[in-house]
């Protein structure tokens, strides 16, 4: 009898844990979505945008012909990142970003 209670309880606790796991994932695209939703804007843009929002790069770096401004964010849990491709034009042209919030 007492195998039994262990066994149910082991797989209602396997459940919750579960169940749990997909509250987070879920939460955490949410917030991802954000993000690119918000860094969108930004595409087509002149680079000046980038500066009025985010203010001075972190790094500027040079790679294929294009300029990546990487900006670090230092945040109350993780610290992050978000860089912006930017072509000879001036003009943002993608981006990629570890921030979700």
């Amino acid at each position: 009898m007492t195998s039994l209670r262990i066994r149910i309880v082991l797989i209602v606790l396997a459940l919750l844990s579960g169940s749990s796991c997909t509250v987070i994932s879920d939460n955490a695209s949410k917030k991802a979505d954000k993000e690119n939703a918000y860094l969108s804007t930004f595409l087509n843009k002149p680079v000046a945008n980038l500066s009025s929002a985010f203010g001075k790069p972190t790094q500027t770096l040079v790679e294929n012909n294009q300029t990546i401004h990487v900006y670090e964010i230092k945040g109350k849990i993780f610290d992050c990142q978000r860089k912006f491709t930017i072509d000879n034009k001036n003009i943002v042209m993608g981006f990629v970003s570890t921030c979700w919030d």
